[in-house]
């Protein structure tokens, strides 16, 4: 058993003479195992308890068996109370979700503060096969069989926290030491020592109902099958993880050769890769796409533009001529206010969008004027405007009186004939003069405030 612990610690370039290595403590046995192991094999090991306040007085006696546990050995002890239930309450969430969001947090920060080499968690062999096969019974793509993972980064446990919640990067590893180590190997050792235990009767695990009946019906009877179907499964989800490894390999040169400059993909090039609808999933399954969603892209990829598809995580995927256009969930963060704002009267003015505007007032004599022409910039009569000028986004119905015709048409139609995207049409940013648009950013500037021969100062604003 510590050999196959030893290897762990070493892959992820733990060392006994380093920082402490944060041990989780429930106080039920692979946890206590777990940290008596390391502290017994010299390690610096600190002690993580948890008290997520659910079971009253039971809590507080795990609690208490912790701190005897440490105070025998000599190990120190580190004890967050958490008012778990309301928190839940507050964000809308789980019980489950929440002590797993409090608990990370909470590491991360003390691992922040107060250095740490890891945080070690006590998964071990049987929770790795009951993962593998509650998966396979979901339905799921080659990650899902491969397990958990004995290291991996401690901000990947930051991907579930709500946006109340501030993110804490610190460059960690969870590590699972007892990965290749089974319940019974874990009890055994415990018992062998006279070390006693607590049990958890409250599961804070949200698929705890299944996964009894994966352990408990589905796993003894395939080992009436094969007396050694554990160590086949976890034989199995090794090689798996070592073929996701060359698949994501090959994965990562496909989307490199169907991803266009703009951060699409062709949707030629897709049709043409081996296992098409294999790297469109690999691509879009980690923003939280279904399998049945992208079933349905690969299938429909060559259809009319305009369809959207957005994920559980807010993510939206456009087809849009030829290409799959992908917004992430951050648009919103750099989009204008609902009223929109209002622009300075000179320097550089940075928005949203990337949007960044290089205006200048002067004075100027109109018979040697040389008027900018092109749609990256526009220069208007100061006088003929309303200021300060406005910065909107489009809004449904925006008309205007485009330069150099008679008449007003729909803004709307005006992006259709450049082919703007519906992103492109939702990010497209109008500079407004009072009540009227005064130019269409990039596409066309208004009538009413052109440079004439009676015009003494200007304002130009150009798109770097």
């Amino acid at each position: 058993m510590k050999i196959s612990i030893q290897q762990t610690l070493s892959a992820a370039a733990i060392k006994k003479d380093g920082d402490a290595l944060l041990v989780a403590l429930s106080g039920g046995a692979d946890s206590v195992a777990l940290l008596l192991l390391l502290h017994e094999m010299g390690y610096p090991v600190h002690a993580m308890h948890c008290n997520f306040e659910l079971r009253g007085t039971a809590s507080d006696g795990d609690e208490a068996f912790c701190r005897r546990l440490c105070h025998a050995h000599d190990i120190p002890l580190s004890v967050k109370h958490f008012r778990t239930r309301s928190y839940a309450q507050r964000h809308g969430i789980s019980i489950e979700m929440a002590a797993r969001e409090l608990r990370y947090h909470w590491f991360a920060e003390v691992a922040a503060t107060q250095g740490a080499q890891a945080v070690c968690v006590a998964h071990h062999r049987d929770d790795n096969i009951e993962t593998l096969l509650l998966n396979l019974i979901r339905g799921t793509g080659i990650h899902g069989l491969t397990g958990m993972r004995p290291i991996s980064p401690l901000n990947s446990q930051f991907s579930i926290f709500n946006s109340q919640l501030s993110i804490v990067h610190c460059p960690l590893s969870i590590v699972r030491p007892l990965l290749d180590v089974s319940r019974a190997e874990i009890e055994a050792w415990l018992t062998e020592r006279d070390q006693t235990w607590v049990t958890d009767h409250t599961n804070l695990d949200p698929d705890a109902a299944l996964r009894n009946k994966i352990r408990l019906q589905l796993l003894p009877l395939m080992e009436e099958m094969n007396p050694r179907v554990r160590e086949s499964l976890a034989e199995t989800a090794h090689r798996l993880a070592e073929a996701e490894a060359l698949m994501g390999d090959a994965v990562r040169d496909i989307s490199s050769e169907v991803s266009q400059p703009d951060g699409s993909l062709s949707v030629s090039a897709l049709k043409q890769a081996t296992s098409s609808q294999t790297v469109l999933h690999e691509i879009l399954h980690p923003r939280g796409y279904t399998a049945e969603q992208v079933r349905d892209i690969h299938d429909t990829m060559e259809g009319e533009s305009g369809k959207l598809w957005e994920s559980r995580q807010g993510h939206r995927l456009l087809r849009d001529r030829g290409r799959l256009l992908m917004q992430d969930t951050d648009r919103a963060a750099t989009a204008t206010p609902a009223g929109g704002t209002f622009l300075p009267l000179d320097g550089l003015y940075e928005g949203p969008f990337g949007l960044r505007l290089l205006i200048r007032r002067q004075a100027i004599d109109p018979t040697t004027f040389d008027i900018p022409r092109d749609a990256h910039t526009a220069c208007f009569d100061l006088e003929k405007l309303t200021l300060p000028l406005g910065l909107r986004l489009t809004r449904e119905g925006d008309r205007f009186q485009p330069f150099g015709m008679n008449g007003t048409r729909l803004v709307s139609d005006l992006m259709t004939d450049h082919k703007l995207s519906l992103f492109d049409k939702e990010r497209q940013l109008l500079v407004t003069s009072g009540d009227r648009i005064a130019w269409v950013v990039g596409l066309r500037a208004a009538a009413g405030f052109e440079v004439d021969d009676h015009t003494r100062h200007v304002i130009t604003l150009t798109l770097l």
